[in-house]
């Protein structure tokens, strides 16, 4: 017992470790790049002026994020894209517990670090996108889902998991295949 519970401490740390060196390395890019913001991003930052419950296409999580760091630190594009790296940091780690939880610490660390790796990762902790805002929100709902299966999430998780596909919802309508995922576990899985 005390090696397991030492091997989960040894993967948590290692795993904080490195997800956090490419924080850093994701941020220092961000603040680095002379790259002006892509169209996506201008549309975001101009919905950031006013805070709305809902914009042309898109929930509003996004422009609530770029009015946030604007506000604190301005209009510029590094401003915009700060809360990126944070988001996909928090993705990672949730999918850390995830995998620790599910097969152990060795899964845990492979997906953490698989996720925090991955192409399409390293492009969206680079730029603001809807799908960035989204992943970790999904990943906490994951997490919390696979903890009421367990049985020991209690009223917290219940209320946790409502709150993060909720949050879901604001950031990304495709939040919705979520939702759709929960019913279909209430169905089918004792």
């Amino acid at each position: 017992m005390v090696n397991s519970v030492q091997d989960r401490d040894t993967a948590a740390r290692f795993t904080a470790l490195i997800l956090i060196g490419l924080l850093i390395v994701r941020l220092a890019s961000i603040l680095l790049t002379p790259l002006e913001l892509y169209a996506d991003e201008a549309q975001y930052w101009r919905w950031g002026q006013s805070l709305e419950l809902g914009y042309y296409s898109k929930p509003p999580l996004i422009a609530w994020l770029i009015h946030a760091t604007t506000s604190v630190f301005g209009d510029s594009a590094w401003a915009i894209r700060l809360p990126a790296p944070f988001l996909h940091t928090i993705a990672a780690w949730c999918l850390f517990l995830l995998g620790r939880r599910v097969a152990g610490p060795r899964t845990g660390f492979l997906a953490a670090v698989g996720y925090a790796l991955m192409p399409a990762v390293w492009l969206s902790s680079a730029v603001l996108s809807t799908d960035g805002v989204l992943m970790p929100l999904w990943s906490v709902s994951l997490y919390l889902l696979w903890r009421v299966r367990e049985g020991d999430a209690g009223w917290a998780g219940f209320l946790g998991l409502g709150l993060a596909v909720g949050a879901g919802f604001l950031a990304k309508y495709a939040m919705i295949y979520f939702a759709i995922g929960l019913v279909l576990v209430a169905v089918f899985d004792k």
